[in-house]
């Protein structure tokens, strides 16, 4: 699917947790450590969940995943709101943390990424503000979800022609680094 040469920086761990998923698929319990090693590595305050839940809701939802797996951004329809819907909610509850609880939708954004990467756009909590996302830990977490899916489509739509195609990162990968580098860490 992509090269896996794996770049130098923070990439390589998406890379490498990408890796895990996609050259296990089918096996959930691989697939949650692939997961894992993402989110240990950029949401480490959340990676403290139940490894059999994942591994569980990743069993759960194998048929739904395969539907997205292979999927682009710009084929995102109304009929697809659904099952996005059901998935983010049961990765929510599986991937919150342990002592207490608490639901991570970047988690979900982060996992749901590594299993259909062209599908699935990556977010975190200043992402998601600047795309008018925010208060995603409410109830409302999956439709705000949702929202940035669309917006992300959007904007892939708008940026696809000047993006080189030969590249081994996924045209989401190439906009969430845009948007990391700009509304996170503040670099542009």
């Amino acid at each position: 699917m992509f090269n896996k040469r794996v770049p130098h920086g923070t990439n390589n761990i998406w890379f490498e947790a990408l890796s895990i998923v996609q050259d296990n698929w089918g096996n959930p319990a691989e697939m949650t450590r692939g997961i894992s090693r993402l989110i240990r590595a950029w949401n480490r305050f959340y990676a403290n969940f139940d490894l059999e839940a994942m591994s569980g809701c990743i069993d759960r939802n194998l048929a739904v995943l395969n539907q997205f797996r292979n999927r682009n951004i710009n084929s995102l329809s109304e009929v697809d709101i659904p099952p996005i819907r059901n998935l983010f909610n049961d990765f929510l509850v599986s991937l919150r943390r342990v002592r207490d609880n608490r639901k991570s939708p970047v988690s979900v954004a982060k996992a749901l990424s590594l299993i259909a990467p062209n599908f699935f756009p990556l977010w975190d909590s200043n992402i998601a503000l600047a795309y008018g996302c925010c208060f995603y830990f409410s109830d409302s977490a999956d439709e705000l979800y949702i929202k940035f899916c669309h917006k992300m489509k959007l904007l892939a739509d708008i940026v696809r022609n000047f993006v080189p195609e030969q590249d081994d990162r996924p045209l989401l990968k190439r906009i969430d680094e845009y948007n990391f580098s700009r509304y996170t860490a503040h670099w542009i």
